[in-house]
């Protein structure tokens, strides 16, 4: 069950979240995508829209083009993050 748990992104993910928790520091790529999803999420035109109460079509515009710039983000986050992790095989060619 273990090496099942191995195999699975969302483990890798946590396990670099940790470390760099453990750090105290994001990388430079991760923190620009971290900031990239959090405007996508909190993107106000699309709020303004949602609360103004536009057509059903100018806030699915919104909503999908907000969708795009959250995801655009979370995938530079998990890049940044995979690339500041090291890897088992440098840790052993220190030693």
């Amino acid at each position: 069950m273990r090496k099942l748990f191995c195999l699975c992104p969302y483990t890798h993910i946590w396990r670099a979240l940790q470390q760099s928790r453990k750090e105290g520091r994001l990388p430079e790529t991760a923190r620009t995508g971290a900031f990239i999803a959090l405007l996508g999420l909190f993107c106000p035109i699309f709020w303004i829209a949602f609360f103004t109460g536009a057509s059903k079509e100018e806030l699915t515009f919104h909503a999908i083009h907000s969708a795009i710039v959250f995801c655009v983000g979370v995938v530079l986050f998990i890049v940044g993050l995979a690339k500041s992790r090291p890897t088992k095989n440098a840790d052993k060619r220190e030693t």
